[in-house]
């Protein structure tokens, strides 16, 4: 598992930085595994992304701080857990506790945590 995803991460970057479906599809036969093994492998490791947006934002789903963050983002960006803003270019899930509570509410946006998120900064790391 550790060897595919340094795999999956050097070709990431020789292919600028997001993986396309066909590649997926390429490395999947050549191993002789499903793609959707790749999928599930992409999703849990940071910093891995497909092509459809270049951007993962994670939100803390068990922060109490988190709640009107996470109805902010989803009322302005027009997104809900497991899905993504194409326009903005983001995936969002909400996911398990980041073990980060003292500096809650937390995100984590393309695998390095954000901690004390306020609307403006989601807003500054969504749209730059």
């Amino acid at each position: 598992q550790q060897m595919l995803i340094a795999l999956l991460r050097e070709i990431q970057q020789e292919c600028g930085g997001a993986l396309s479906k066909e590649m997926l599809e390429r490395i999947a036969e050549a191993y002789g595994i499903k793609t959707a093994i790749l999928h599930a492998l992409i999703r849990r490791v940071p910093g891995l992304r497909c092509e459809d947006v270049p951007h993962r934002l994670e939100i803390c789903g068990t922060c109490r701080a988190g709640g009107k963050l996470r109805d902010y983002i989803e009322r302005t960006y027009s997104v809900k857990s497991g899905s993504s803003n194409k326009e903005k270019g983001f995936s969002y899930p909400v996911v398990p506790c980041m073990k980060n509570c003292k500096n809650g509410p937390s995100v984590r946006w393309d695998g390095q945590i954000h901690g004390n998120m306020s609307e403006s900064m989601i807003r500054k790391l969504i749209e730059g």
